[in-house]
């Protein structure tokens, strides 16, 4: 008996070391396991169990409620994730491909090792849509007289959908937030303003520079727009005035053409017809068809304008080619 009992306080001393180590080595394997993981679309995930996977009886994965994958005596069955998902024999980890934001949440790995139940292991997933695109900067100052400084508000905005975070960089300053407002003085000369978008895997900046004056205001991009209209629509007023100008001076110049066109047409020169009945030869284009219509020679006077102005003018024949004016 008094042999025996050396022993037996040997024997329990050495299970209590080892029960100490197993507890110390899962604490371990605990501590070393992540409770997030960060993602972005499309990647592939790796979900350790973070539990030894030696003598497991069966084991799940969860995903908030719903079962991932049945592991039973080394039997795997798949149900959500189906074509997306698997699980490592070895280790037991959950490998997730092809990533979604609707992926994001709790992943719960439940097992037992004969017949009983271990610590249940939770691990977070966020899958975040990266940043592409620069950060959309709006600014306003307007000047203090009473301070003789400037009040600068800006803003900025991400294009992304995903959550993300904003933080501002001011000469040796760091602050958060989207929208910032900060006093500037005449001699601080240029200040640069750079914004930050940023979520867990990826970031983007963009900058802008402002100068404190009592007579510089910030150019607000409408103003710009605004004065482009205008004076697109003064250049418009301008072209169309001037295509009218054109076409009342070219209607104008065909005006005189035809009047000067109607009165060489008026200016016949002389003609003579051979008529062996009339002792008289007409002067003028007039007489001619008159005498072609009515050969017999009328006594009764003149019948149209011509015909009398140029009775009163008939002489004889001349020998010149230029007309004798009377």
């Amino acid at each position: 008996m008094v042999g025996g009992r050396p022993l037996c306080v040997s024997y329990f001393y050495t299970q209590s070391v080892l029960f100490l180590l197993g507890v110390k080595l899962l604490d371990v394997e605990a501590s070393s396991c992540p409770s997030t993981i960060h993602k972005k679309v499309g990647d592939t995930v790796e979900l350790p169990s973070c539990l030894p996977a030696k003598d497991v009886t069966s084991a799940k994965w969860k995903y908030i409620d719903d079962i991932v994958a049945d592991i039973e005596y080394s039997r795997i069955k798949y149900y959500n994730f189906k074509d997306r998902v698997s699980v490592n024999q070895t280790n037991l980890s959950l490998t997730l491909r092809n990533l979604t934001l609707q992926d994001s949440g709790n992943f719960s790995f439940i097992s037992e090792v004969n017949d009983e139940q271990r610590p249940t292991v939770v691990i977070t997933l966020k899958v975040h849509e990266p940043i592409t695109k620069e950060p959309v900067l709006t600014l306003n100052s307007t000047w203090d007289a009473s301070n003789k400084s400037c009040t600068v508000l800006v803003e900025c905005r991400s294009t992304s959908d995903s959550n993300v975070s904003y933080n501002w960089t001011v000469r040796n300053q760091t602050l958060s937030g989207s929208r910032l407002q900060y006093k500037l003085r005449p001699e601080d000369g240029e200040t640069t303003f750079t914004c930050t978008v940023f979520n867990s895997i990826s970031d983007k900046s963009a900058s802008t520079t402002v100068k404190c004056s009592n007579d510089t205001s910030v150019p607000d991009p409408w103003n710009f727009l605004i004065m482009g209209v205008a004076g697109g629509s003064c250049l418009m007023l301008v072209i169309i005035v001037g295509i009218a100008v054109g076409v009342c001076h070219c209607k104008q110049r065909r005006a005189g053409s035809d009047s000067n066109d109607l009165t060489v047409y008026a200016d016949v020169s002389d003609f003579v017809i051979d008529d062996r009945t009339s002792s008289m030869k007409p002067c003028s284009l007039y007489e001619t068809i008159d005498n072609a219509v009515n050969p017999v020679i009328r006594t009764d006077g003149p019948h149209t304008v011509y015909d009398k102005i140029q009775l009163s003018r008939v002489k004889n024949v001349s020998a010149s080619p230029y007309q004798q004016v009377s």
